[in-house]
């Protein structure tokens, strides 16, 4: 069949010499498919570059578990520290809360946009008690709903820390030497081409090597649980 089509072309059309007018196009139609349904059967599976459909769903069913995997993992370890929180009704060193609280605070604040490092000079005739005993500012601007929000939060981060630890203890959970390699190995992955420099910095560094180990024994401690 062959088809007039009637069109016009934009005031802004990027070709300037037809901005505005008018044109007609045209066309030959030597074809017209309807889409059917799909049919999932070996002849799919083999478009696809597999054997037959049971190769095609194992692969499809791998590919998901692969991309949800990392989801499930943290709801299931979020469900784990939420009821563990439950019985977590024990006080907590005051050192320990302080710390984690300034970094609870310093995140809600950079989160909600606020800088104010600079925003008060300190007077150079002020005596050293008067600065020793200065509150730490770490929650500076905030209001006073951030703060609880803060507060709870710090809070509810030192007791599961401690339990996590207690629980580790008690059932002797160690982060071994080959649990510590596979990490650096993960780490490496994520940057490919670059994976030999990884290696060799966290060789290098034990330091950067040791903070691998926190998060590595409570993943142990949750799979435990």
């Amino acid at each position: 069949d062959t088809k007039n089509v009637d069109v016009s072309f934009p005031e802004n059309y990027q070709a300037s010499q037809l901005a505005g007018k008018q044109a007609v196009f045209a066309v030959n139609i030597n074809e017209v498919r309807v889409k059917g349904k799909p049919v999932l059967d070996d002849a799919l599976a083999e478009k696809l570059g597999f054997d037959k459909l049971t190769a095609l769903e194992e692969a499809v069913r791998g590919q998901l578990s692969v991309q949800h995997q990392p989801a499930l993992r943290q709801l299931v370890k979020k469900n784990i520290l939420d009821q563990l929180n439950e019985y977590a009704n024990f006080d907590v060193p005051q050192t320990l809360l302080d710390s984690e609280y300034d970094v609870v605070a310093k995140s809600i604040k950079s989160e909600q946009g606020i800088n104010n490092d600079n925003d008060h000079e300190r007077e150079h005739d002020q005596d050293s008690e008067d600065i020793h005993s200065e509150k730490n500012n770490a929650d500076e601007g905030l209001d006073d709903e951030a703060k609880k929000e803060a507060l709870e939060i710090a809070t509810r981060r030192v007791r599961l820390g401690l339990m996590l630890t207690e629980i580790g203890r008690t059932n002797g959970i160690k982060v071994s030497e080959e649990d510590t390699k596979r990490a650096i190995f993960e780490q490496a992955k994520k940057y490919p081409g670059q994976e030999k420099q990884i290696i060799e910095y966290y060789q290098k560094n034990p330091e950067a090597t040791q903070q691998l180990a926190g998060p590595l024994f409570e993943d142990k401690v949750i799979d435990y649980v």
